[in-house]
């Protein structure tokens, strides 16, 4: 009797949707040669993949986004809880998204941190207590400011500068009210010409002052560009005229890959701070959910982590991205020490010479420096209205 031919089962195939920021090509190829998957990525810009994420769960099988996503998309039901048993180096991350805080320093992040929507507790809401289920597991993040010409690094040290008369109509502006509103309240609190009791959390009255006071410098000209995509930021500094701006880390490393001269600025007043994550959608069969499960271990593993290190971003459990870093990496990006040799890219791009240090110093430097996070405030929808008017969007 003749043997029944084996039927060969097909790769999975995830889905992940998220931005430019983490669903880079080396990222998206060293994962398919590991896990032996096939690995789709939808990147839009931080808006498009938030309404994506939450009206349509259909759609994507791994949501790679920002921490304070959550307080929208967790609510729309799209995605579901992560079993903390199934997540291998668990024990690995460290105690920033756990807690709030960096081992050993008493500081804890004020206005959201990753802690406060991290676990599911046992009503299905999202809070600090710790159980078994997570909302999202943790992964990049980092402590960002406002992008510099590198000559001006040693001049340029307040929010204020991004709100500074002599700027006018050279200043980039990140569209996303949870991020870019953040940047102006810091550089009005700088200047003093605003200030909000809770600067993570506006009140209605507020939000209209600070829509006013926005749309007084956007009549005036001062912005050059109102960003969506980091693409379109990286587009507007182009290096003929000096600029300044929202950035974030990943686009900064863009800019110096292309040779365009521009720093970090590292302001008096602290960090604007972010958390990324993974998430899975509610939507999942049993094969898809075991490797997503693969594909969320496999970030925790070092490789991903290493990757994502070469284009600016920090990794919530370092130490295992440290075994795909060489020394002088290592000591360059996490420790803050004088480049010993040139640093390059995630895709082998010079972008720092021997003997430049990290804008604002080590890890735990930095990181213990942030002053507010990024955050849906709770008048979310009120702000984004008036934010978007003030704007002329």
């Amino acid at each position: 009797m003749t043997a029944a031919p084996s039927i060969k089962k097909s790769k999975p195939t995830l889905r992940v949707l998220g931005t430019a920021v983490t669903l880079i090509e080396p990222i998206r190829k060293e994962a398919e040669k590991d896990l032996g998957i096939n690995l789709e990525f939808t990147i839009l810009d931080g808006t498009e993949a938030q309404r994506k994420g939450a009206m349509h769960p259909e759609s994507f099988d791994v949501y790679d986004q920002w921490f304070h996503d959550l307080d929208l998309i967790w609510p729309a039901n799209s995605i579901g809880p992560i079993d903390v048993s199934r997540i291998h180096n668990w024990e690995q991350i460290n105690l920033l998204p756990k807690a709030g805080k960096l081992v050993g320093s008493s500081h804890t992040g004020l206005h959201g941190d990753p802690s406060k929507r991290l676990y599911v507790q046992l009503d299905g809401t999202l809070g600090q207590s710790p159980s078994g289920q997570i909302s999202m597991l943790p992964t990049v993040h980092n402590a960002d400011s406002f992008v510099v010409p590198e000559e001006l690094a040693d001049k340029i040290t307040s929010w204020a500068c991004l709100l500074d008369p002599k700027w006018s109509g050279r200043v980039v502006l990140q569209r996303d009210a949870a991020i870019g509103c953040l940047d102006i309240l810091l550089a009005l609190s700088a200047k003093k010409e605003f200030q909000a009791a809770d600067i993570g959390n506006l009140e209605l009255e507020e939000i209209d002052e600070l829509a006013k006071v926005l749309r007084r410098y956007r009549t005036k000209g001062h912005f050059r560009s109102i960003w969506a995509d980091e693409i379109d930021a990286i587009a507007a500094i182009d290096g003929n005229t000096p600029i300044i701006g929202s950035m974030w880390w990943s686009g900064l490393i863009a800019l110096r890959a292309k040779g365009i001269p521009v720093t970090m600025a590292t302001p008096t007043e602290g960090y604007r701070g972010w958390f990324g994550g993974i998430a899975l959608s509610r939507r999942l069969d049993d094969r898809t959910k075991d490797a997503a499960y693969e594909y969320l271990n496999w970030w925790l593993e070092g490789h991903a982590g290493a990757l994502a290190t070469r284009n600016g971003a920090y990794m919530s459990n370092p130490q295992a991205s440290r075994r795909y870093l060489s020394k002088a990496e290592w000591d360059f990006w996490y420790g803050g020490k004088p480049a010993r040799e040139i640093i390059r890219n995630t895709f082998g791009a010079p972008v720092f010479k021997k003997g430049d240090v990290r804008p604002g110093g080590a890890y735990e430097e930095r990181m213990s420096k942030v002053v507010v996070w990024d955050t849906i405030m709770d008048e979310h929808n009120y702000l984004v209205r008036h934010w978007d008017y003030a704007l002329g969007l």
